[in-house]
């Protein structure tokens, strides 16, 4: 007999992590240093996670016929669902993957310094929010009073000059980071092909979940944001939906 049988289950909440929208993409981009620029494009328009970016080997891209092969995750020759699988490569990520092709040393797509494979330690959520900051993709501002012993600060949407209303201080503005993971570029990527209508077996392939309801998360959030404002899908998130498939003139 079980043990766990007679265990209540208790339900978990869900929780909704954090995504770029379609405008903001370019603005994140623009914002990373050059080495990382393909990193995070790769991540957006395939929705890898940070396992298969970093053991990607350059092997695996096949530039001519357009095509990832998703085969490891670090040096594992697996990946988190336990099997290879094919997918192509965008129109708007192929000079990225090009770059990371001619300009890396070794055989990774994304190697470090020295041609190697990135550490399981590479702080990539750091470099993440490094960059929202300076595109500035925040969550806000806390302006502080640097007058020593005043200690006054207030949080305000944006950076514009405001003073103490104590000692009339110029208060020093800072970003306050937007709660993101590196992993939610991934959720990003179903968030955005459920945003150009791309159906859920279509993005369930392209992401590679072994359960729908999964895939489905992204949709049903979708939904919930069509539901405030039926205006919030407009053509140019259509587009970049079409380039996250590759499908650029469709």
């Amino acid at each position: 007999m079980n043990p766990a049988a007679g265990v209540e289950k208790r339900k978990v909440p869900r929780k909704l992590y954090d995504t770029l929208r379609a405008e903001e993409v370019p603005l994140l981009l623009a914002a990373l240093k050059p080495h990382w620029r393909p990193v995070f494009a790769t991540a957006v328009w395939t929705g890898l996670r940070k396992g298969e970016l970093l053991g990607l080997r350059k092997s695996d891209v096949d530039m001519v016929a357009g095509t990832i092969a998703v085969r490891r995750s670090y040096d594992a020759d697996t990946t988190k669902g336990g099997h290879a699988d094919l997918i192509p490569i965008a129109a708007g990520l192929r000079p990225y993957l090009a770059e990371a092709m001619l300009s890396g040393r070794g055989k990774y797509v994304f190697p470090d310094g020295e041609g190697r494979m990135r550490s399981r330690q590479t702080k990539l959520r750091v470099v993440l929010a490094r960059a929202l900051k300076r595109a500035g993709l925040v969550a806000g501002y806390v302006h502080v009073c640097r007058r020593k012993g005043c200690g006054h600060r207030e949080e305000t949407k944006d950076r514009d000059v405001r003073r103490c209303p104590k000692c009339n201080m110029r208060l020093w503005p800072r970003a306050i980071p937007r709660p993101m993971r590196f992993h939610d570029l991934r959720s990003t990527t179903a968030t955005l092909l459920a945003r150009s209508g791309v159906g859920l077996v279509v993005a369930q392939r392209i992401l590679r979940h072994s359960d729908p309801r999964l895939t489905g998360g992204a949709h049903g959030m979708l939904d919930l944001q069509v539901q405030r404002s039926p205006a919030s899908v407009p053509g140019r998130v259509r587009r970049l939906g079409r380039f996250l498939l590759g499908r650029e003139g469709g």
